[in-house]
């Protein structure tokens, strides 16, 4: 996918705090701006240095995007010149991000029924399962790389023992009703009904 010709793309990291802050739809909204202005400002740099360009858990921004660019597609003569009349984004879901740098529109279940939108699914999904790896050397108590975060018996069963870490988004359930100290420990948890 990532090596074919003329392909870039551009891939948002919003963090569990920012998630936490915005919720996640408005998280979902941002990054795809995000990403969308990480393509043109990589046209707009023509082959300039990016700095910091890898997905790493080891990262502190609140937010950040990773780009990549195929040899045939970093080609000066076929890059737009990045103003934002020069490209469209095809967004999945129904709903466009505000502010978007360019022309948009948005397709419901657009992963399944448009090949860029399926390619960018892809390209996400292998970055987060990717990341929830480097995660799990980082916080190896949770066993990350096996269920990649989602809230499965066994990773509920770690954060009751071990508490959240700093990566666990706290506005999800059931750690939504739980209660926390600066460390992530578990101090109160609220019964559901």
């Amino acid at each position: 996918l990532v090596a074919s010709p003329d392909i870039r793309y551009a891939v948002a990291i919003v963090s569990a705090q920012r998630i936490d802050e915005i919720n996640i739809l408005q998280a979902t909204l941002e990054g795809m701006r995000m990403a969308v202005q990480g393509v043109m400002d990589m046209d707009s740099s023509k082959g300039g240095v990016v700095v910091n360009n890898i997905v790493s858990a080891e990262r502190k921004e609140i937010s950040y995007i990773v780009t990549g660019v195929t040899p045939a597609a970093n080609d000066d003569r076929k890059s737009p010149s990045a103003s934002g009349s020069d490209y469209f984004a095809l967004i999945d879901g129904n709903k466009i991000p505000k502010d978007m740098p360019c022309s948009s529109e948005s397709i419901t279940k657009g992963d399944g029924r448009e090949y860029s939108i399926g390619a960018a699914s892809i390209i996400a999904k292998v970055t987060r399962d990717r990341l929830m790896h480097e995660y799990d050397a980082k916080y190896p108590e949770y066993n990350l790389k096996q269920h990649k975060g989602y809230p499965t018996v066994a990773h509920m069963s770690a954060v009751r023992k071990h508490g959240a870490s700093p990566i666990h988004r706290r506005t999800f359930a059931p750690l939504k009703h739980m209660t926390f100290d600066e460390d992530g420990t578990i101090v109160g948890e609220q019964k559901q009904s």
